[in-house]
This record gives C-alpha cells, structure tokens and sequence, in this order.
C-alpha cells in the first residue's frame, strides 16, 4: 500500500509508468527563444529533459543524462515511475543545463487518463 499524507492507497490501485525518453530536435527554437544556438555544433547547449509525476500527495521526478553541444540530443533512456493516483500527469520539460541556473527550452503535460495500457 501507498502512504500519500495520511491517504491509502491499496497496493492494487498502484501503477507503474514506463517511460522512454527518444530525443528532442531543437533546431526550431529561435523563434521562441532568440538567444538560443540554432546551428550545430551548438557549443554552449547542454540539455537535458526532466520528467515528473504530478499528483496531491508529491511530485516523482527524474532526469535524463546531459546531452552536450547539439540541438538534436538522443538519450534513448528508460524510466520506471510509480503512480499513486488515478488522475495524476506526466510533465516533460527540456532543459539548458547552467550551473548559474537552468534554462526552460520547452515543456509538455500529459494526462495520464489519456494513455493507453500496455
């Protein structure tokens, strides 16, 4: 059984979502952030995408390897995370690794009541 504040949750009622994160191609990017590279090799890119599982009781969160100096990053990573809750989302976001602070390059929530089983 899950303990999420004080709710339980049986052991049946629990999911697993399996997660391949493929790869990104940013080379679009421009018009949206103009102080991005858009040719490659893109030396001052180090991207990476974190993935997270939303729901009331806590976040699951996870991220993929740096992929450094392209705009087309393939990490072909797979991830296994818990479900808590019926009604929770999967967020992807896509990130510019900057030890000052990370760089948002784009993001996507995905309901999970809309995934199909399997």
């Amino acid at each position: 059984a899950g303990d999420c504040g004080g709710l339980v949750f049986p052991a049946r009622e629990m999911a697993s979502l399996s997660v391949k994160v493929l790869e990104a191609d940013l080379r679009a990017v421009e018009e949206l952030l103009p102080s991005f590279p858009t040719c490659e090799p893109a030396p001052n890119t180090h991207l990476f995408a974190s993935l997270r599982i939303i729901q009331s009781c806590g976040s699951k969160q996870c991220a993929t390897f740096v992929k450094e100096h392209t705009l087309k990053p393939v990490w072909e990573e797979e991830f296994t995370l818990t479900i808590e809750e019926e009604h929770s989302e999967l967020e992807v976001v896509v990130y510019n690794f900057d030890t000052g602070g990370h760089q948002f390059v784009g993001s996507v929530v995905i309901p999970l009541s809309e995934m199909e089983s399997g």
